[in-house]
Order: structure tokens, then sequence, then C-alpha cells
């Protein structure tokens, strides 16, 4: 992408792609039952795994056949093992300074069938989408935008990761939102793929499913 256009153009796809996985949030309250789904408990699994992760793995899917710039990569133990170790000390970080999230706090009380449909969408199908689309889509936005620009899509990324997740009240879980994100982004800029930043993800959503719903059963 040697012009100013080549690099607009591929910009505008990357925010493209984050638009519409956002758009998806309204859309799906008109549809028809939303209204039950929601007081049934499983809107959060609806959501995240018929809606958002088909979105961004389409999303991914037409944009691989323009852009080369979003690969799933491979896996290697030197590039897994030392983010991994960040990832656990900042969890043991955060759970000193960790505040209640009212609505953390509602779903062990919830059927043992919306129980595992929550954690078979936060520890699998979160990590899909939220890793094509941040990682992915908004973290690629900078590409060949100069000396800062990986700097910059760090920084907006985590930033956008941290403030989409809306359900969270506490400053402090948005600051471990955001750098949770900026090692995953350095991930996935070092590796080049998602494959790693994927597993990430989803072995940190496992371990918190794994606390709270022990941790509130043993209550």
């Amino acid at each position: 992408m040697n012009s100013l256009s080549d690099r607009l153009n591929h910009t505008l796809s990357c925010l493209a792609g984050f638009i519409g996985w956002y758009a998806c949030f309204f859309l799906v309250w008109f549809l028809p039952g939303y209204t039950a789904l929601y007081k049934s408990g499983l809107a959060l699994s609806f959501v995240t795994a018929v809606i958002l992760c088909p979105f961004a793995v389409l999303a991914w899917k037409l944009y691989s056949r323009h852009y080369a710039f979003l690969t799933l990569g491979r896996f290697t133990f030197q590039d897994f093992l030392l983010p991994a170790f960040a990832l656990i000390v900042l969890t043991y970080i955060h759970g000193y300074f960790a505040q209640p999230e009212p609505w953390l706090s509602e779903l062990p009380q919830q059927t043992p069938f919306v129980k595992w449909a929550t954690i078979l969408s936060i520890s699998l199908f979160a990590p899909i989408n939220e890793e094509i689309i941040f990682r992915g889509f908004v973290l690629n936005s900078s590409i060949g935008w100069g000396r800062y620009a990986k700097t910059a899509g760090i920084i907006v990324t985590s930033g956008l990761f941290a403030l989409i997740h809306i359900q969270y009240s506490a400053i402090s879980t948005f600051i471990y939102l955001f750098i949770f994100s900026a090692i995953l982004c350095t991930v996935r800029i070092n590796n080049g793929g998602l494959l790693i930043p994927m597993l990430l993800h989803a072995l940190n959503n496992s371990w918190a499913c794994f606390v709270l719903f022990n941790f509130s059963a043993a209550k």
C-alpha cells in the first residue's frame, strides 16, 4: 500500500468491519422475541455465538479476499509463554484492586443450562470474535500510517476494547481491560497472527469463569 488512496481504502475497510460488528449490538434489539431471550438470561450467549461471531468470521473472510494482513498465524511456545505470564501477573494485580461488578454477581444464580451457555460464549465465542475485530480490524487500521502508527494502533484498539465492555462499571476493570488488550496487541504484532491472541484470550476468560462460578458456588 504505497499510495495514500490505498492506505485510506484499507483503513476504511477495517473501520467498516468494526462499525458493522458494533451495529449488531443495536440490531438485535429489534429481533422478535429478544425481550424474552434477555429475561431468560440467554441474550449474552445468543448475541455472542449467533450474531457477533458469525459476523466477525464473515467479515474476516471478505477482508482476506483483498488484503493479506489478517491471518491465523502459527503457534509457538516462545510467543505464547511470556504474554501468558504477563496476563497471570495482570490478573493477580487486578484481584487486589477489583471492585464488585453487579452483573457478574447475577450469573451464578442462573439455571445450569444458562450457566453453561454463558461459559461457552465467554470462553470460546467471545475470544474468537473480539480478536478478529479488535486485534484484527481495529489494530490493522493503523497499517501504513507512519512511524508511530503501531503505538497509536495499540492505544486506539485498547481504548475501544475497554470502552466496548459497557456492562462493567468499575474504573479498575477498564484499566485492566486496556492493559489486557495492549498485551494481546503486542502479541499480534510480534507473531503476526490471531491464533495466539485467541488462545490467550480464551484461557483468560475460562479462568475468569472458573473463579466466578466456583467461588460463588462456595459461598
